[in-house]
């Protein structure tokens, strides 16, 4: 039946995202640029609600972050395997999407800065179809590919940055500005580094592979290093893995 097939699924090796200090990495981010923006807007006179307001400087912060996530993550289409060339994309896409969102609408107040109303919906459409029309490629290149980029193995960073930015709606519908808009950055630094990540990561073995080499040991890769986190070296051994200290 669905569910047995969805649990054999869920249960199968496959690869797995290994900068699994993402989330910390985000926060840390997060509340350090919403203090920092905090303090510089205090000490040139501007209110906690003007901090924070529509189109202020934590709100532009929160673009500079959709803007690099998505700078990086198309770089990041260029460099490692097909897996993580397809979640440079998808990132890079949902950067984009974040990002028009984000753009101010063009009113008297607001002209620098600032897209119309239509030409935004055109935006986030165009940058929906390029992720349908890219993933209807890859699959048919590379069969499964799909599956693999979407267990939650592998895409929780997404996973969390959304279930991040839900949230940062209900505070707004509670009227919480300040956990709203530093719900919405700490979910676009997720985005961010995980763009950096795919964008830095090499061509290196994403699985954990078991089996047995030419001389009967064990093979097994570490898949928790990655640019951001402390590599832990593994060799084999014929009574087991032992750390290479």
């Amino acid at each position: 039946c669905m569910f047995n097939l969805l649990l054999a699924w869920l249960m199968a090796d496959g690869p797995r995202w290994r900068y699994n200090r993402i989330w910390l990495h985000g926060l840390l981010a997060a509340v350090g640029l919403t203090v920092m923006i905090w303090a510089l807007g205090t000490a040139v006179g501007l209110t906690l609600s003007e901090v924070f307001a529509e189109n202020a400087a934590h709100e532009l912060a929160q673009s500079a972050l959709l803007g690099i996530a998505l700078i990086v993550g198309v770089g990041g289409i260029f460099r490692s395997n097909a897996l993580n060339r397809y979640a440079a994309l998808v990132t890079a896409g949902v950067s984009a999407i974040g990002f028009v969102r984000e753009t101010p609408n063009c009113r008297g107040d607001v002209m620098v800065f600032c897209a119309s109303a239509d030409t935004r919906g055109s935006l986030i459409t165009a940058s929906a179809v390029v992720l349908l029309v890219a993933t209807l490629v890859i699959e048919f290149r590379g069969r499964g590919t799909f599956l693999k980029a979407i267990h939650p193995r592998f895409s929780w960073p997404l996973a969390f940055a959304a279930v991040l930015l839900a949230l940062s709606q209900m505070a707004e519908g509670l009227h919480m500005v300040v956990v709203e808009e530093t719900l919405e950055l700490y979910g676009y630094a997720v985005l961010m580094l995980g763009a950096a990540w795919l964008a830095l990561v090499q061509s290196s073995p994403q699985v954990i592979h078991r089996g047995r080499d030419r001389s009967g040991h064990a093979d097994v890769w570490d898949d928790r290093a990655g640019p951001f986190d402390r590599a832990t070296p593994l060799r084999h051994s014929r009574i087991g893995i032992k750390d290479r200290r």
